[in-house]
């Protein structure tokens, strides 16, 4: 069940996005619900999120990835040193999330993130699916090739799987993008011999903006701006095109004929969608924090996402696919290829 009775989406898609934080100070069950609580009175958001508590931080965030419940649910190992925050796209965009840890964690956390304003879309909800449409029936996006799934699968194979790496240094949103595009073309020699053709074409990126930085309150404030062709790109194009791209509507929503809408963005959504989505947080300061990770959603197209922000200098990379499809070695592969991309300095 969605966050919002007026969300249209894929109801196969969770919908959540996911940030894991290496604390500092230890936090307390108690706290961290007494402050989820005092949270969602604030924003207004249904008291339904929940607390959970483990050992184990991967097996807390694959879970919680995947919550159907709750504007924001919330995991925290035994020490109390880490906590994984799971919030509906529908209430909390990339920035939000951060507002929302700094509010659980009585901490400060912000982003120099200035967002695209007022940029003008380029075409309303049917234009853009119009649009899609009609590359699908032309120049279909790439799609990332999945390495075959294992012979004895996860007991919980239907969770998205995640994968990270820390970076030495600050790595800008155009640089991730182009390191992202190439990474995929990669990866996609070295696992699609048995397609019929090994050549990547029309690598198409879906980057995750914000509008307004500034509001007090916390929402989903979040654009959509989206490259086609990239691996035909430079650094250069690529850093013009984030400049003066118009903003894109999602293939979802809200509003009314949601029970026909919601099927068709299930039956449309991994034809309409990009080869890889990607979203950077900017350059975080945290006060309390030690380390952060960001791991957007897996709607549409291939179902992967790229995730980053610079915290201290250092750019936490992340990569989120779908369990159905994905294994953590099979990530961690793709990852190593874009990790690569980035060192290489493109």
């Amino acid at each position: 069940m969605s966050e919002t009775p007026d969300w249209v989406a894929d109801p196969a898609i969770a919908w959540r996005i996911v940030a894991t934080a290496v604390l500092t100070t230890p936090l307390t069950l108690d706290e961290a619900r007494d402050r989820l609580v005092s949270l969602q009175a604030e924003q207004g958001w249904p008291a339904s999120g929940r607390v959970l508590t483990g050992t184990d931080e991967a097996e807390l965030r694959r879970t919680l990835g995947d919550e159907r419940q709750g504007a924001v649910s919330l995991g925290l190992t035994a020490d109390g040193r880490r906590i994984v925050v799971s919030a509906h796209h529908s209430r909390v965009d990339g920035l939000g999330l951060l507002a929302v840890l700094g509010a659980v964690t009585g901490t400060s956390v912000t982003s120099s993130a200035r967002g695209v304003g007022d940029r003008p879309d380029d075409a309303g909800p049917l234009g853009t699916i119009a649009r899609r449409l009609v590359e699908v029936a032309i120049t279909p996006p790439a799609r990332v090739a999945a390495p075959a799934s294992p012979t004895q699968p996860h007991p919980h194979d239907d969770l998205d799987v995640y994968v990270e790496r820390e970076l030495s240094a600050p790595v800008r949103t155009a640089a991730l993008v182009l390191a992202g595009a190439r990474g995929v073309t990669t990866f996609n020699r070295a696992h699609a011999a048995r397609r019929r053709t090994r050549r990547t074409r029309h690598v198409a990126v879906a980057i995750g903006a914000a509008r307004d930085t500034s509001a007090a309150t916390i929402a989903d404030r979040s654009a959509l701006l989206r490259l086609r062709d990239v691996e035909r790109l430079d650094l250069g194009s690529i850093t013009s095109a984030l400049a003066q791209a118009p903003t894109q509507r999602p293939v979802h929503g809200t509003g009314g004929g949601a029970g026909l809408a919601t099927l068709g963005l299930r039956v449309l959504a991994p034809r309409l969608g990009s080869t890889l989505l990607v979203s950077h947080l900017g350059n975080v300061s945290a006060e309390g924090i030690d380390a952060l990770t960001f791991h957007p959603v897996t709607a549409g197209g291939s179902g992967v996402s790229l995730g980053a922000l610079t915290l201290a200098g250092r750019t936490r990379v992340s990569l989120r696919a779908r369990g159905d499809a994905w294994t953590h070695d099979g990530l961690e592969q793709l990852l190593e290829a874009v990790v690569a991309e980035v060192h290489s300095g493109t």
